[in-house]
Order: C-alpha cells, then sequence, then structure tokens
C-alpha cells in the first residue's frame, strides 16, 4: 500500500492515513447535500481528504463518527492541486474507519536503533565510578526500561520525533561531552553519566499510536523533572550513594534547559552541568538542519529561516 509521498495525479489510490484534523462539514453551493474535508496523513506527509456525500444523513453520521487520531482506509482519487488532496465520491468510493493497523506506518523510526545501543553501551563502560556505575547499570540491565528507551522519540515535533529518536539524541549528547572531557578538567564520570540520564523522563513523557502525543505528566512537570525523578529514585537504592555527587548530578539533569528557558527549576551552578546544556542545544540545533526542504527553511527553535544547502547535481 502506498505512502502520501508516492502518489501520483490522477491515479486510483486505496490508502491508511491517519486523521490530523477535521475541518469541516460543508453544504453544497449548487445542490441539496454534504460533504466534508479532513487533514490526513502517514510517516511521508499530510494531506486533504474531501469526501463527497450523496446521503446527507450519511455523510454527517460518518463525519461524526471520525475523531482525531483514527486510522482510516481512502479509496478515492488523487488530485495534485496547488493543495494536493484525495477525492472520495461516495457513489462508487469509499472512506472507513479502521482498526488494525501498524504505528510505523505513521510514525517514523530509526533503522539504526542496534548500532546506537551498541555506542551507548560502549559509553557507558567508561564510566569509572562505582557508585554512577551501578546507577546506570540499574537502568540498562534492565530489559524493560532498554526497551521502552530504544523505542521512544525525543520530541513530539521537530528534531528526533520518532521512535528512536531518544536513544539517538542521547547518543549524540553523550559523545559531545566525551570529547569536551579531554579538553577541559572536570568530573568526566559524572559529565558522561548526565549526558545519558539527562533525558530518559522522556519514556514517560511520550505515548506513540498514529502520532506522538505529549502526556499530562510531561504537560504538567516536563521532561527535566520527570528524568530528575527516576534518576533520584534508582539513587535511594544505592547503598552509600555520595550526598555530592547525586546533588551535582541531579543538578545537572534538573538545569539542561536553564538558560534558555525562564521557568526551569534550577539556573546552571557546575562546569558539568553547563557542559551538558551546551551539548544538549547544540545537537538539537544542527538536527534541525537535517530537515527536508529546498535551499531555505523555517526553524520555529531558532526562530528564523536558516540555509540547508543546494543540492549537488
Amino acid at each position: 500500500m502506498k505512502y502520501v509521498k508516492d502518489l501520483v495525479d490522477g491515479e486510483s489510490v486505496d490508502i491508511l492515513l491517519a486523521v490530523r484534523k477535521k475541518l469541516g462539514l460543508r453544504e453544497y453551493r449548487s445542490k441539496f447535500g454534504k460533504y466534508f474535508v479532513l487533514e490526513a496523513g502517514d510517516k511521508t506527509g499530510s494531506i486533504l481528504v474531501k469526501y463527497w456525500g450523496s446521503d446527507e444523513k450519511i455523510t454527517e453520521e460518518l463525519y461524526q463518527s471520525i475523531k482525531e487520531g483514527d486510522v482510516i482506509e481512502v479509496k478515492g482519487t488523487y488530485q495534485k492541486d496547488n493543495t494536493p488532496y484525495i477525492s472520495v465520491d461516495s457513489e462508487y468510493e469509499d472512506l472507513e474507519i479502521v482498526k488494525n493497523y501498524s504505528p510505523e506506518r505513521f510514525v517514523p523510526k530509526t533503522e539504526n536503533i542496534s548500532r546506537t545501543m551498541d555506542e551507548i553501551y560502549r559509553i557507558i563502560e567508561k564510566v569509572e565510578d562505582v557508585h554512577l556505575s551501578k546507577l546506570l547499570d540499574s537502568f540498562f540491565s534492565d530489559e524493560n526500561f532498554v526497551e521502552e528507551f530504544q523505542n521512544a522519540p525525543g520530541s513530539s515535533s521537530g528534531p528526533y520525533a520518532y521512535i528512536g529518536g531518544l536513544a539517538e539524541h542521547t547518543l549524540n549528547v553523550s559523545k559531545l561531552c566525551d570529547r569536551i572531557s579531554e579538553i577541559y578538567s572536570l568530573n568526566r564520570d559524572l559529565l558522561l553519566t548526565a549526558a545519558i540520564l539527562h533525558d530518559i523522563g522522556k519514556i514517560e513523557a511520550y505515548e506513540v499510536d498514529t502520532s506522538i502525543k505529549t502526556r499530562d505528566s510531561a504537560k504538567l512537570l516536563g521532561h527535566t523533572v520527570l528524568s530528575y525523578n527516576m534518576v533520584e529514585a534508582k539513587i535511594r537504592e544505592i547503598v552509600d550513594f555520595p550526598q555530592t555527587l547525586k546533588g551535582q548530578l541531579l543538578h545537572a539533569i534538573i538545569s539542561h534547559h536553564s538558560p534558555i528557558v525562564d521557568n526551569v527549576p534550577q539556573r546552571i551552578r557546575t562546569r558539568e552541568a553547563y557542559i551538558l546544556f551546551y551539548a544538549n542545544m547544540l545537537d538539537n540545533s544542527l538536527k534541525e538542519f537535517e530537515m527536508e526542504g529546498e535551499e531555505w527553511a523555517y526553524s520555529r527553535r531558532m526562530g528564523r529561516e536558516i540555509y540547508l544547502g543546494l543540492e549537488q547535481e
């Protein structure tokens, strides 16, 4: 079954789409009856679906039965207009809600998760401090945690908004911190541990179905607090974990968005927290330059147009 990006002008299509928005039930201008418009899509893009009803009551009932997030099977004709859409004529084409589908059709997934996890484990092995090593092991020796971690997105939209995005971002930030630790005098074990654990609250922050949705807990607390709570709970299980080390690690986690977010719980106070902040910001910002587009694209994160470069011929 094709994806949105594969559709060809004028062809008959049979495609599964997730409903993003309901854009209204409308009356025909020149005849009796109603039609409705939906915005729907898959992991390759979004498109309008226009359902032309022949029976007003049936059209109304179908529109009311459809909810945002539902998956629909659309049998219609693709029209590559200024705003592309799929036209569904109810007299001989169809639109229906389906229950059996794979979320991977609608949310992108990294192809290199095994390699990413192997690299994360290699960085974990570099941590020599016995208490920090035990802390990392308490997470990454837990099969359930690892399964959730490697399948978690890194955001609900924008950079790393795909299955496996959290692991990829964690690896990149950890590699940056590892390199920086070779230049400056600091607590390398503390920095690497903070880098690996700084976003683990995102496994609780998002749920993945036909889209990536932010859970209420993340809306209320934020992923930094969720990460803090998960790490603090594990530290309490480790006998004789040094209080100073605990404070410095939790500080780096809770403040890793500090200079650019006014309502963070704490401002940066240590070298390790400062480096983690900039490594995190650098990775997220550079990921913006991997957006698909033409020569220029608008970055919401940076609040400006950014230059993506010209394709090489």
